[in-house]
Order: structure tokens, then C-alpha cells, then sequence
């Protein structure tokens, strides 16, 4: 890279870290911050979820894994939106109605706070997991 993309890099962050730090002081409560106070129309809320799962690190993995691997992945790709819509249907309106911002503030609700901290460290270990896993793939 040459030092005009680095200034450019520099400038987006200084960017993303100086509206953070703008919209945090506007945000008063846990709601506000992480659901907008519930005020967001169900599209915007379904095209801002479709747009983290089709991230530009996924348009750029995804064409090497293929190269690597073949296309066989692509069936969990398919099977995708079918699973979004029936995570919508049963999900979501469930934590909806438990008021809850997460699943493990559900589990904290319904039995304690040692649950929940278990069950967000095994998900970080599962996590860690897998992307060492994936690491130790042959090529």
C-alpha cells in the first residue's frame, strides 16, 4: 500500500471511532444503543441483518474457498434464507416478548447470572475453536 491508502485507512477510522464516540453520548440507555429504542421499521432491521451476513470479507472468502475447496459449501448458503425466516417466525418474536436484548440476557432472566457467563464463555471457546480449526486445514 502507499501512504495515500494509508491516509485514507487512517482517515476512516479516525471517522468510524469519532461518530461512535458522537452517538454513544446521544445514547442514554441499553435500549437506545443497541435496538434504537425499538423505532426502526422491520425492513431496515431484515436489510441490516442481510447486509452482516453478506459482508465483504464473505465475497472474498467465499470465491477462495471455492477455488480451494469446490462449490460445495454453497448448500448452506441456499439453505440460508430458509433458516432466517424460520429463526423470524419462532425466535425472534420469542426474545421480543421476554424483553431481552440477547439470548444470554434470557439466560440470566430464567436462571442466573453463573449461566449466563458459562454459556457466553463456551461460546467464545467454541468459537476459538473452530477458527483454529479452520487454521489447521490442509491446503
Amino acid at each position: 500500500m502507499r501512504t495515500v491508502d494509508w491516509l485514507v485507512v487512517a482517515a476512516y477510522l479516525v471517522w468510524v471511532v469519532g461518530d461512535g464516540l458522537r452517538q454513544a453520548r446521544k445514547s442514554r440507555d441499553v435500549e437506545n444503543f443497541l435496538v434504537a429504542g425499538r423505532s426502526l421499521p422491520w425492513w431496515l432491521v431484515g436489510m441490516s441483518v442481510m447486509a452482516t451476513q453478506l459482508s465483504a470479507i464473505t465475497m472474498i472468502g467465499t470465491t477462495g474457498q471455492a477455488y480451494i475447496n469446490g462449490m460445495r459449501f454453497l448448500q448452506n448458503y441456499y439453505a440460508l434464507p430458509i433458516a432466517m425466516v424460520i429463526l423470524s417466525l419462532t425466535l425472534v418474536p420469542f426474545f421480543h416478548r421476554a424483553n431481552v436484548f440477547t439470548a444470554y440476557q434470557y439466560l440470566e432472566t430464567r436462571f442466573d447470572s453463573k449461566v449466563r457467563t458459562f454459556t457466553a464463555l463456551l461460546f467464545l471457546f467454541s468459537r476459538s475453536l473452530s477458527c483454529s480449526c479452520q487454521l489447521c486445514q490442509p491446503r
